[in-house]
């Protein structure tokens, strides 16, 4: 399995922005390799909210559609139980990383997803501290 970062999925829908063939490729690539994709709830909000702000009057019930044609595509989502909470809350400080990451460190550690694709290089490194294998 490999995440998805928001990042990622904003290039995949940018087609003005300077990753969107590399995205593209290394998209198709995990698509070839029978690979499953996986993002979560939380990272389709980071996503709407930068196309947002990227755009006012961005469509992002569109933005959904397209991300939804990803083959092989997910959602996965941390247990309801608040402990998920208390887990990511203490690898965030772990880590010394922000919570965001920690919360999606978390849910891959959870719910044993090994690979990640991201361009944000301090979730990258926090990942490698994991040892969380990254998609370039």
């Amino acid at each position: 399995m490999v995440l998805l970062d928001a990042n990622v999925l904003v290039y995949y829908l940018d087609e003005t922005s300077d990753n969107h063939a590399q995205t593209i490729g290394l998209l198709q690539r995990l698509v070839d390799d029978d690979e499953q994709l996986v993002t979560s709830h939380h990272i389709m909000e980071e996503v709407l909210f930068v196309l947002s702000k990227l755009s006012p009057d961005a469509d992002i019930v569109r933005a959904v559609e397209r991300i939804a044609k990803l083959p092989s595509l997910i959602l996965v989502e941390p247990s309801p139980s608040i402990d998920f909470a208390l887990r990511y809350a203490a690898l965030s400080q772990k880590l010394n990383t922000g919570v965001n990451d920690a919360l999606i460190l978390q849910l891959m550690l959870d719910a044993d997803i090994a690979k990640l694709f991201s361009y944000d290089k301090k979730l990258q490194k926090q990942a490698d501290a994991l040892h969380i294998e990254q998609i370039s």
